[in-house]
């Protein structure tokens, strides 16, 4: 007998579940060599990936991060605040685009989409929800402060809140 949720896909013995409810995320794999039109990234063993050695694809399409980007949807949204912050904002932000830089090592599609300052405060806006809470944790572990998290688990998004 199959379960009553709110989950899209089958739940009865022996069919498969969704894996992501992440509507960015294609339902069914796109064809190999796939590439984003907007940053250049290739779908390689369904994966977005920097480099690939797949032979090319005349398949032009765009990855999750730049249908983010275009649509102005964040999964994650990183807030600084406090006095500290002013005193100490270019060292902070520096660590911020080097986490940045060396999560799209792994992970292309995570991108940091904009950077706002807002008085004596700073919005970080970025494309995966994982990426946001790595660079809540890189400031927090590096300045200290008060770190918050909440989660929109209906949509996949991320607040984070750092002060000190």
């Amino acid at each position: 007998m199959a379960h009553a949720t709110n989950r899209t896909g089958v739940e009865e013995k022996g069919q498969r579940n969704a894996r992501s409810l992440d509507a960015y995320l294609p339902k069914r794999g796109l064809p190999e060599g796939a590439t984003c039109r907007g940053c250049g990234i290739v779908y390689h063993n369904k994966r977005w990936q920097t480099e690939s050695t797949a032979a090319e694809s005349n398949c032009q399409v765009l990855c999750p991060a730049c249908q983010r980007m275009q649509d102005h949807n964040p999964a994650g949204v990183v807030t600084l605040s406090g006095p500290y912050l002013a005193a100490h904002k270019d060292e902070i932000l520096n660590a911020i685009k080097q986490q940045e830089t060396k999560s799209r090592e792994k992970n292309p599609i995570g991108r940091i989409m904009e950077i706002k300052e807002e008085g004596e405060r700073i919005t970080v806006t970025t494309t995966e929800d994982k990426l946001a809470q790595k660079l809540g944790r890189e400031v927090f572990r590096s300045q200290k402060g008060v770190l918050h998290y909440q989660w929109s688990h209906d949509q996949r998004m991320v607040r984070v809140e750092w002060m000190r």
